[in-house]
């Protein structure tokens, strides 16, 4: 075996391999919630997130349209990820009235927005096609543009049909 220059390992006399490039070299993070209303405004971000910058991303994006919809009661579902369930963003949701609504830790088919996704990365890949971060960017603002109330209750009202099963398997993925 021969070493090439540290990348790849071959036998002597074949050719050197190349390795593959990622299709989409790029990356960003998104942060966005629907509700019976509609859908908040989204945040696209690089880098990583951690507590605070979480809280500040929804100070940003969810305070707002909590006043404006439901100013006198809602509940935030969300996933157990730690920096979304951490004691300071804990803390910082008692301090602001964020009502936060517990979730199975496994369960991301309970979670309506997983469907919103879905339909954001076939927008990207159907019709986006990237090729560089600011048309990424820009493909998902659009796709956000298209965001209804009806589009948010038909990823909410699927709940129905997936939380039966996610009972019967206490609190694991349904398979749906």
């Amino acid at each position: 075996m021969v070493s090439g220059l540290g990348r790849s390992f071959r036998k002597i006399g074949q050719p050197r391999r190349l390795h593959a490039v990622p299709k989409h070299p790029y990356s960003v993070h998104v942060w966005a919630g629907i509700s019976r209303k509609g859908a908040t405004t989204i945040s696209i971000f690089t880098g990583r997130m951690n507590s605070i910058f979480y809280q500040r991303i929804l100070e940003r994006h969810l305070l707002p349209f909590i006043r404006k919809k439901y100013p006198n009661t809602h509940r935030l579902w969300q996933d157990n990820d730690p920096k979304h369930v951490s004691k300071s963003t804990r803390a910082w949701m008692a301090l602001n009235r964020v009502n936060h609504w517990e979730t199975p830790p496994e369960s991301p088919d309970i979670n309506p927005i997983e469907n919103m996704w879905a339909g954001l990365k076939y927008h990207l890949k159907k019709y986006v096609k990237p090729r560089t971060k600011e048309q990424l960017v820009n493909g998902i603002k659009q796709y956000w543009k298209t965001v209804t109330p009806d589009l948010c209750n038909r990823h909410i009202n699927h709940e129905y049909k997936v939380m039966p099963g996610v009972i019967l398997r206490n609190g694991a993925a349904s398979g749906f």
